[in-house]
């Protein structure tokens, strides 16, 4: 990348490329109402040309090569047309008239900026999409350091299948664009789990390169675009091979693209796992760029939306617990309750539930504002009417509550209650507490085991566990997640007979297996906290650990 120092050149050319934009987006429109009109796609195609020309000069080979890509799709249009060609080109007339805007006022070229506009552009062309790492260099030739240590083919030929699935189940929950760091922080346990097997192979540089990668997308939470979508089920591909050609596959070097481009994912990243931090070390990829800021900089050059919805759901729920608060102090009898302001209160959120087109709502609300409004202030909390009010006001919470629901996908903590009295966020909120509970004994379970393996196989560190499954189990039980539990208890049944009362240790492999299962259940758990739910794939992966380790439990038919 040439790093500007100086933009003068650019601004004397700035009216100029001005112009030439204005006069594109002109002629293209002039084609889109009139499609026969040869001669405006020509004046377009003459105005992208001269932008290459331009970008040429200023040495930006981001803007240089979405010109010419600009270019080429008019070529496409005046052969095949398309109003998807016509819908990407003006969209690019946009984006580059931004782009050249952001590097004249922040003096700063950042051409991964226009990846997303060229590949739209190859797209709707019909073109192979180029690679994120298209305007990143770096020397491939470099070895993996420190070495690995000597892994373990025979048993990674023997859990390839369960490892492939694991990822599988990581990556086809993403692409559904599921809760997105539970499964990329599943994709990277799998990856660093054939990483930790495969030793000192051929192929070993590119299982770490690729664990990094995942690592930085997982750990610093980077946007997941199609381009890395593609990478990662590149990975998969490899996977297969290892599953089906074995010693073969660990003895060949992957293609050196798919190497370029976990590199830059993993330039970046912050580096602060352990493959990444290697990666980045090895290969000097201090970039000073994070994903981070590269998405704030896009951001800043596109714009960006907001939920409108959502904003209407968060201002109902402020006037209802307005009224709930002057409610509770009337039932304490605090102070004296103007009713006619809490009437108010109903009407205004009434107004609002009928801009949601939630009009029976309303209309109950309306109703019981009309009744409200001419209560003295003393009125008896006991009475059947307040109570009456209690429960309109409750139904309109749960309407709300119900509509900020609709937004997001349905998970098994927010299901509805059976009893219309129940407050849903209240309802929620009890869960939420079960679940954190859960959670917080599985992270006990692993320190435990931990402290089991660090200690050489003490088992005097796992005589809590027994206790902390039953009460992890009972948390599942309360939750109706029926197949957790049953990875649970098959864990703790596992822990009990074969760690605390077996003749031998277990050995580093099965304890693996162990905290697979155990992760996948701290995944899906871990969902339902974040609202994103993960899908059930993820409790596929603890199932089939716990078969692994002798303790077959129900057969889902779910296999990658």
């Amino acid at each position: 990348m040439v790093a500007i120092t100086n933009t003068t050149s650019l601004t004397f050319l700035k009216e100029s490329i001005d112009a030439t934009l204005s006069e594109a987006e002109a002629s293209l429109e002039a084609f889109a109402e009139e499609r026969d009109e040869g001669t405006s796609l020509d004046r377009c195609g003459e105005a992208f040309h001269q932008l290459r020309g331009i970008s040429q000069m200023l040495e930006l080979s981001a803007a240089t090569l979405m010109s010419e890509e600009m270019e080429l799709a008019v070529e496409g249009l005046k052969r095949h047309g398309g109003w998807a060609l016509v819908q990407a080109l003006g969209n690019a007339i946009v984006l580059l008239g931004r782009y050249f805007e952001y590097v004249q006022l922040k003096d700063r070229t950042l051409p991964e900026m226009l990846i997303g506009g060229i590949n739209e552009l190859r797209r709707a062309g019909g073109k192979p999409l180029i690679q994120e790492s298209h305007f990143f260099s770096v020397d491939l030739s470099r070895a993996r350091s420190p070495e690995p240590e000597e892994g373990d083919p025979a048993a990674l030929l023997a859990q390839g299948r369960r490892l492939r699935h694991m990822y599988q189940v990581g990556l086809l929950g993403l692409l559904r664009g599921d809760n997105r760091d539970a499964h990329l922080r599943l994709m990277a346990r799998a990856l660093a789990r054939v990483d930790n097997l495969c030793g000192r192979c051929a192929n070993s540089r590119f299982w770490w390169v690729a664990r990094a990668a995942t690592e930085s997308l997982a750990e610093d939470r980077m946007v997941i675009t199609p381009a890395r979508k593609a990478l990662l089920a590149q990975y998969d591909r490899q996977l297969k091979k290892l599953v089906y050609d074995g010693e073969r596959a660990l003895a060949q070097e992957a293609p050196l693209l798919l190497i370029k481009e976990s590199l830059y994912l993993a330039s970046l990243g912050s580096g602060t796992g352990t493959a990444a931090a290697e990666v980045r070390g090895v290969f000097g990829l201090e970039r000073g760029v994070s994903d981070t800021v590269l998405q704030s900089e896009l951001a800043l050059m596109a714009g960006a939306r907001g939920s409108v919805i959502r904003s209407v759901a968060g201002a109902l729920k402020d006037e209802i617990n307005q009224v709930k608060e002057t409610l509770d102090l009337a039932s304490q009898g605090v102070a004296d309750t103007d009713y006619a302001g809490v009437a108010g209160g109903l009407r205004r959120i009434a107004s609002t539930l009928e801009m949601v087109s939630k009009e029976h709502e309303a209309n109950l609300l309306r109703e019981r504002a009309d009744k409200v409004a001419d209560w003295p202030s003393d009125v008896d909390a006991d009475s059947p009417d307040f109570h009456a009010l209690v429960d309109d006001l409750l139904a309109a919470e749960n309407t709300v509550a119900s509509l900020e629901r609709s937004l997001a996908p349905s998970d098994d903590v927010r299901r509805d209650a059976t009893n219309t009295r129940i407050s849903l966020y209240q309802l929620d909120d009890a869960r939420m507490t079960v679940v954190g509970e859960c959670r917080a004994g599985l992270a006990l379970a692993k320190r435990s085991l931990a402290s089991y393996m660090e200690n050489n196989w003490d088992p005097m560190h796992l005589t809590n566990l027994p206790g902390t499954f039953a009460s992890v189990s009972g948390g599942l039980m309360f939750l109706e997640l029926e197949r957790a539990c049953a990875v649970i208890r098959a864990c703790r049944t596992h822990i009990e007979t074969r760690l605390i009362g077996g003749d031998e240790p277990p050995g580093q492999p099965a304890m693996e297996t162990l905290a697979d299962a155990l992760t996948g259940v701290d995944y899906y758990l871990e969902s339902m906290e974040e609202q994103k739910p993960i899908g059930e794939g993820v409790l596929d992966v603890s199932e089939q650990a716990m078969a692994e380790l002798g303790y077959p439990l129900a057969e889902r038919g779910t296999h990658g």
